[in-house]
């Protein structure tokens, strides 16, 4: 099992300063980690470091390159978390101002860019250089897709991954289905097995081992006789983690068909969602493990975003491994560095 954490910051603006949004949670995942023994990943938005290099280097660069520092040094992994709308998003009197360039495919005909393969080719070159100060033997394998963005262009992202190294993926969760005026993610068909090899040429499970694996994260459908979210959202919102900052996305004009597909999104695997409790995301991890009893090994993620995180998702995370681990004594929280060195 695969303890994944997006590392950014809130992608519509800020409430906060950098280390409450972002450093302060992020620490405190590792801290975490660290006291139950269990390593974590961290997909880091790598562009917006990039960006913030020019923009605030002391106050934002060098602490954020510091931290995926200290994160190697104390075992954790750091790997490539691509939200491509930070390389046309304008920045003026202390404050960013959010681009809507924001899947890859948008990136394709981008000739100032390289396209898509230039985009995550300057992604990984950014990635390495701040990890391999840190560690010499590190390298950048996996891959999660900002905001699930894989489509449309799929096949020239993943060629693009694949050329750049990335031999792991974990963007997709079965059932789940998102919509905006920026963006449409829709993973409510795929392979039905708990991991399977994308062939980047053209997008079939290969068959020769060739091409990237597919980590998902763990979902369960979500059922017609829960309590409507928005009066959950009122009973547990002494639950709810600090506004940290705006989120990107926007309503807009989004259509009827779209609104009852993202009611019955499957739920994912996380601790970000303040509604939920314990037994549920150890239901989740059930239901998802359950699905492919007869299959050998079973390699899922869980999702999560420090910038989301307050004191009860800290609660959660330590009572959902400690519960995992007496529901599987066999579990292994690994990382993708690992899985890299032994595969």
């Amino acid at each position: 099992m695969f303890l994944t954490f997006d590392h950014e910051l809130p992608l519509g603006g800020l409430r906060a300063s950098y280390g409450e949004a972002l450093f302060e949670p992020a620490q405190r995942v590792m801290d975490v980690a660290d006291r139950l023994g269990v390593k974590v990943t961290l997909f880091t938005d790598i562009l917006c470091a990039h960006r913030y290099r020019t923009w605030d280097c002391a106050r934002f660069y060098e602490p954020y390159a510091q931290q995926l520092r200290e994160a190697l040094g104390r075992g954790h992994d750091v790997q490539l978390h691509i939200h491509p709308h930070w390389l046309t998003t304008g920045y003026a009197d202390g404050t960013f101002h959010p681009s809507a360039d924001f899947a890859l495919a948008d990136f394709k005909d981008r000739a100032a860019f390289g396209g898509i393969d230039g985009v995550v080719r300057l992604s990984v070159g950014q990635l390495n250089e701040i990890c391999l100060a840190a560690d010499a033997s590190y390298r950048c394998v996996a891959f999660r897709a900002g905001g699930y963005n894989l489509y449309p262009a799929t096949d020239t992202i993943f060629d693009a991954l694949y050329r750049a190294g990335i031999r792991y993926d974990s963007s997709m969760a079965r059932g789940y289905y998102f919509r905006s005026a920026l963006s449409e993610v829709d993973f409510r068909r795929l392979p039905a097995m708990p991991n399977w090899i994308v062939d980047p040429a053209n997008l079939r499970v290969a068959r020769d081992g060739e091409g990237i694996l597919e980590i998902p994260i763990a979902t369960i459908p979500k059922t017609p006789f829960e309590l409507p979210t928005r009066f959950k959202l009122k009973r547990y919102a002494h639950r709810a983690a600090t506004d940290r900052g705006a989120m990107i996305h926007q309503d807009g004009r989004i259509d009827a068909a779209s609104k009852i597909r993202m009611f019955f999104s499957a739920r994912m695997l996380s601790f970000d969602n303040h509604t939920l409790s314990v037994d549920y995301l150890l239901r989740i991890l059930r239901h998802h493990v359950s699905r492919y009893k007869n299959a050998g090994e079973v390699m899922t993620s869980l999702i999560s975003h420090p910038k989301s995180m307050g004191a009860y998702s800290f609660e959660m995370m330590e009572k959902f491994i400690s519960a995992v681990r007496k529901a599987y004594p066999d579990v292994e929280f690994a990382t993708f560095s690992q899985l890299g060195r032994n595969h």
